[in-house]
């Protein structure tokens, strides 16, 4: 078995197209990592923004200081000195925070916005909105004062910005009011501010894997590996004919293509996990395997995990689809014996199964359905179970749905394979 995955293998990577497709997938990890280098919020770009805004607010204490020196009216003056008073205050917080910037002081910057968060999360539970759609909500505000406490607590460096404002969650897509702005200009405004851009090597991960863990990951692969099973002309007294003609039994030959496509899966994601460590040390630095992911829970209630937990849950909630669609993929190989035929079915069945599981994704069996598990980010922060209000659909169920239906394909493939066998097909 040994020999002949080797021998699968060493053919693969012969094939042009593979080669063109792998570079295809070199060049936009390359690329992605550049437009996300670009987009990351630096120390610098923090630091510059608040000496601007101390250069402004000094200007303007300055004037305010020139219209009291002027004024003669009491109660004029009165009301100058209060602002003097209130933009010297502020003054003085932006040089506070600026100086905690320069020494790199996260520890006190995160606890300068736990207390504006807990001030936040008071005033909203004495009004009683706790459950409102008034911006902040009070569940952002509470997973904002969560997450940098764990980041306090295991010293994770956090990614820029860091006050509430940068830090949308679901309940905010929905907020109806918002001081001073329309809804929907605060949504949008809000969605900007909280993309949390960062090109550390594990951060980069984290964007490059959510891209890639959905269909058109899937679609890739399947692309990558579609003519493994009908290469050697199945059907046609092809060169797999001289195989058969081996000592090697028939099941084998099925069986160790299946495993090479697993195996060069495996290498391909552990590859570009290193190739993202390695850009992010040399551009940045490694990044903090600890730093929080949400993930959402019923009634407003929630967890926090791990950068590291995540990603290991993603690659093997996204190994488990790609194993349900090399099944699908195999399958119709088998029956079709041509390419084309198989990749051009495969993608219908992941299309109509997709569109028909959006349909029944509310119903008592839509965890038990494979192809509701696509979305691989949804699936493991529980976002897709909290917009249809199911939350059955797991990261567990996905794996066991997944694992079950690709079992019973690649028997039915089995199957098929035994029957064309003995009658001589």
């Amino acid at each position: 078995m040994f020999r002949l995955i080797q021998f699968e293998i060493i053919k693969v990577f012969k094939s042009t197209f593979f080669r063109l497709l792998m570079l295809g997938f070199l060049l936009l990890l390359v690329m992605y990592y550049i437009y996300i280098y670009i987009n990351t919020t630096r120390l610098e770009d923090i630091t510059q923004s608040l000496e601007a805004t101390i250069k402004t607010t000094e200007s303007y204490i300055q004037q305010i200081e020139d219209q009291l020196e002027e004024s003669n009216d009491e109660s004029e003056s009165s009301a100058l000195r209060s602002d003097l008073e209130f933009w010297q205050e502020w003054l003085e917080k932006d040089k506070h925070k600026l100086a905690l910037y320069e020494q790199d002081n996260w520890n006190e910057l995160m606890q300068l916005e736990i207390i504006s968060g807990e001030e936040l999360i008071g005033k909203l539970e004495y009004g009683n909105q706790t459950h409102t759609y008034t911006y902040p909500t009070h569940f952002s505000a509470n997973t904002f004062v969560e997450r940098s406490k764990w980041m306090q607590e295991k010293e994770v460096t956090p990614i820029l910005p860091l006050d509430l404002y940068s830090w949308m969650t679901y309940y905010d897509q929905g907020i109806s009011s918002v001081e001073g702005m329309e809804p929907e200009d605060a949504i949008e405004l809000q969605e900007e501010r909280s993309t949390e851009y960062s090109s550390t090597g594990v951060h980069f991960i984290y964007h490059f894997f959510n891209l890639l863990f959905g269909i058109a990951g899937a679609v890739f692969f399947l692309f990558l590996f579609g003519d493994v099973v009908t290469k050697e002309g199945l059907g046609r007294n092809g060169p797999i004919y001289l195989l058969r003609t081996q000592p090697i039994h028939r099941d084998n030959i099925l069986i160790g293509k299946f495993i090479t496509v697993m195996l060069l899966t495996v290498l391909i994601l552990f590859g570009s996990v290193v190739i993202s460590l390695l850009m992010g040390s040399i551009f940045d630095r490694i990044g903090d395997w600890e730093y929080p992911v949400l993930v959402y829970g019923e009634d407003r209630s929630f967890t926090l995990i791990g950068m590291g937990t995540y990603l290991i849950k993603a690659s093997g909630l996204f190994f488990m689809l790609l194993l349900f669609c090399y099944s699908i993929l195999f399958l119709f190989s088998v029956i079709t014996r041509r390419v084309l035929i198989a990749l051009g079915l495969t993608l219908v069945i992941l299309y109509v199964g997709i569109r028909i599981g959006s349909e029944v994704a509310i119903s008592g069996i839509a965890q038990y359905i494979p192809f509701q598990y696509f979305s691989v980010s949804k699936i493991l922060t529980n976002e897709l179970a909290l917009s249809i209000e199911n939350f059955q659909i797991s990261f567990a169920s996905g794996m066991v749905s997944l694992g079950i239906s690709s079992l019973i394909l690649i028997l039915v493939t089995y199957i098929i394979s035994v029957v064309q066998a003995k009658f001589g097909n």
